[in-house]
């Protein structure tokens, strides 16, 4: 059902087509149109599945989650490491596959253990319903606005403080390279990890043939890095940047590709521009 939505959303409806298909050109110039259209159909119908499996996660058990999330003993061990350090841990993922069922099934494995920092929903009562859900196997939710204390917290307390960092920052904020280029981007996550001591790492799902899933856990570096300063955070800032680019090369479509993630950057409105026009 949700790749005959996805089709007829990118078919029909085309909502965003315009500035997922800039961003498309953008990021890989090297790919015939006839080859983006392919990704942008794909990517319509991984946003229709994420929501037809978000309103599945009321039914989710532990033991039925476990039929579609493989959890590998390699990266579930990556996590039981990291909070044995007693500093808890940073995870990081993006708009990439399935990123809320992600955050359900490490949460489901390590109960009360996960905050999730999040952007609430304008409308209360969608914002009302995606809480309970997100909260159905033991996580917890805090809002952006309220994150910093709440973050700070939590990894004192030695749990996991889970976000999104894939999404524009603000024009000055400082930049990482993503797909070759800069783009304003959130340094509060590595700044996090710098001060506190906390492990980060960066977890996505990766989507089989027969649709269920495998968890890839993988551990961002920062042993080299002796310290807190500007320098030190824009180079872990850059590696976690450069983790999720690697998982987008290798499985485009299950991006949000509709995002205005290069907004600051005037090739994107030059780009966009064209795709408008024709």
């Amino acid at each position: 059902m949700a790749r005959s939505v996805g089709r007829f959303a990118y078919r029909r409806l085309r909502i965003r087509r315009d500035v997922a298909m800039a961003n498309l050109k953008l990021c890989f110039p090297e790919k015939s149109d006839p080859e983006l259209e392919k990704i942008l159909e794909g990517a319509y119908v991984n946003i229709a599945t994420v929501l037809f499996e978000f309103l599945y996660f009321p039914k989710f058990t532990k033991k039925n989650l476990e039929e579609v999330v493989e959890f590998k003993e390699e990266s579930r061990r990556l996590v039981e490491e990291a909070l044995k350090k007693g500093k808890g841990l940073i995870m990081m993922s993006g708009h990439f596959s399935n990123w809320e069922l992600i955050a359900l099934t490490i949460g489901a494995s390590f109960p009360g253990k996960m905050q999730i920092i999040v952007h609430p929903f304008h409308n209360k009562a969608v914002d009302k319903v995606a809480e309970a859900y997100r909260g159905h196997l033991g996580n917890s939710t805090v809002p952006m606005a309220n994150s910093i204390r709440a973050a700070l917290t939590q990894l004192r307390s030695n749990a996991i403080v889970a976000l999104l960092a894939d999404q524009s920052a603000a024009r000055e904020s400082a930049s990482a390279t993503f797909f070759g280029i800069d783009v304003p981007t959130f340094q509060g996550p590595a700044s996090f990890a710098l001060k506190t001591g906390a492990e980060m790492q960066a977890g996505f799902l990766i989507r089989k043939a027969d649709c269920t899933y495998l968890v890839d856990l993988r551990k961002i570096e920062c042993d080299d890095l002796k310290d807190d300063s500007e320098e030190s955070v824009r180079k872990l800032t850059q590696r976690h940047v450069a983790m999720l680019e690697n998982f987008i090369r290798e499985h485009p479509s299950d991006w949000l590709w509709f995002h205005k993630r290069f907004k600051h950057v005037i090739a994107f409105h030059e780009t966009l521009d064209k795709v408008k026009h024709g």
